[in-house]
């Protein structure tokens, strides 16, 4: 079945696709040619003791195996990036920063072991891994506008200019966490993005990440934490949320529509001037801040990204 699956990821047709879609494009053909699938795995030389179901069980199996593997590197840079000794200093009011990178690594390719948790983690490492904070946070930070005021003054980021992108990257790879669904207690069965219209309900449940946290890979800091949730929030609902959190969500989301074989016209926005300009048409739909994505529209033109 590796072979099957080595073979399908290998396809030159698929090989400029970004992993998750490539993952879904696969998904797409298996679901497609599923009879000549039945046909074929039940020949001698493959699977003829397994039912179909046993069959795309392993299928599935080695197909997740084999995004996570393209993505554990990608997760090791990452966080190895937010080792660095002021990120740790400025959290240590706050009981301190202090995680194994192996054991975060392992915990999130845990939870990425799933559809739904891989679909939620996979637009935050590309963004984070593609340097989207780090270009849009410098930026930010020399034109000293709007992002550079809700983020330095607002939410109060004393920290070195180029260490910034860093801490977002790092509240970033806790976005995907309001998916997680809780497995016991009094929360069993439910997420806190579930649980967000409740306060009280939604503080029990960060309380409950942030034990499951601490015991699993070490200290993180809460507010670490919430800035990462807050992200899955509307902007047009939560006005107050961290501009950390609006900046993270509008990033995020367009790390996800980010097609690398996009071809600019001559004449035409660059790819993301044209993304931002598009979304601040909706962005009250898709809960964005349209003061943010106006300023994130014009460092993308300055740039010509």
């Amino acid at each position: 079945m590796k072979e099957f699956v080595d073979k399908l990821w290998a396809n030159p047709a698929i090989q400029n696709v970004p992993l998750g879609k490539k993952e879904n494009q696969i998904l797409g053909f298996i679901r497609e040619n599923q009879l000549n699938l039945v046909t074929a795995f039940q020949q001698p030389q493959f699977f003829p003791d397994l039912s179909w179901d046993e069959t795309v069980r392993l299928l599935l199996s080695e197909l997740t195996d084999t995004i996570i593997s393209a993505y554990r590197d990608r997760l090791d840079m990452i966080l190895q990036r937010a080792q660095h000794a002021e990120l740790r200093e400025y959290f240590k009011s706050e009981g301190g920063l202090d995680f194994e990178a192996d054991r975060l690594r392992d915990f999130i390719i845990g939870l990425m072991r799933t559809k739904q948790m891989r679909d939620e983690f996979i637009p935050v490492i590309e963004a984070i891994a593609g340097d989207l904070f780090t270009r849009y946070v410098r930026q930010a930070m020399e034109r000293r506008k709007l992002i550079y005021i809700d983020l330095v003054r607002r939410d109060r980021l004393d920290l070195d200019p180029l260490s910034i992108p860093d801490l977002i990257s790092m509240a970033t790879l806790f976005r995907p966490l309001a998916f997680y669904r809780f497995d016991s207690g009094p929360m069993r069965g439910s997420t806190p993005m579930d649980l967000m219209s409740n306060a009280r309900s939604f503080k029990t449940a960060m309380d409950g990440l942030q034990g499951i946290l601490s015991e699993s890979v070490g200290q993180i800091p809460e507010r670490l934490l919430s800035m990462g949730i807050d992200s899955n929030r509307s902007a047009t609902d939560f006005p107050d949320m961290p501009g950390i959190s609006r900046l993270i969500k509008i990033l995020v989301s367009r790390a996800a529509d980010w097609d690398p074989n996009q071809k600019q016209d001559r004449g035409a926005e660059s790819p993301d001037k044209s993304w931002f300009s598009i979304n601040r048409r909706t962005a009250r739909y898709n809960g964005f801040d349209v003061k943010f994505l106006e300023e994130l529209y014009q460092i993308a033109g300055e740039e010509g990204w």
